[in-house]
């Protein structure tokens, strides 16, 4: 019925195949974990200059595109604006802002207050409302922030602990 190679392979190789399913899932996890942390770096970086750190300047939106980024949980859609400013010192600066809280608002043409970075002016905010940056940590951007993190911290459990079944360690 069943032959020495069939005793085998059930012996040896289901536990391989098992590794190997463990290990991409664990790839997948670590994946997730590390774009999570750094997009929160990213966000309380942006936090950190549209509420303390950064220099005040109003700029011109020159273009508004939609964007749309792939997420676990399905599809983000946001406005990406290109914005010319020019700093204090006179540097003329174009570019896409770290943060803008518009949603799907169509601002190409409109002036807008922005907060920059005096070290490196190409990194800028540009929220609706410069005086509430607290926002920026609780708007949507950092409730998808935490759901990421959420999940990676989860599947991080899940892969030690399918480990620590697979090796026998309990």
């Amino acid at each position: 019925m069943f032959d020495v190679e069939m005793i085998d392979f059930m012996r040896h190789g289901v536990p391989i195949l098992q590794g190997i399913a463990l290990l991409g899932f664990a790839v997948t996890v670590l994946g997730a974990l590390m774009r999570g942390v750094a997009g929160l770096i990213s966000l309380v970086r942006s936090y950190r200059l549209a509420s303390t750190t950064g220099l005040a300047a109003e700029g011109r939106v020159v273009s508004s595109s939609e964007h749309r980024s792939r997420l676990p949980g399905g599809f983000e859609r946001r406005m990406v604006e290109t914005i010319a400013f020019t700093t204090q010192s006179g540097v003329a600066v174009q570019g896409e802002a770290a943060h803008a809280d518009i949603g799907m608002e169509d601002r190409t043409g409109q002036t807008v207050a922005l907060r920059y970075d005096g070290q490196d002016p190409t990194r800028f905010v540009a929220p609706t409302d410069s005086g509430d940056a607290v926002e920026m940590l609780w708007g949507p951007r950092a409730q998808q922030l935490g759901k990421q993190l959420a999940v990676g911290v989860i599947g991080l459990l899940i892969v030690v602990w399918a480990a620590r079944l697979l090796l026998g360690i309990l």
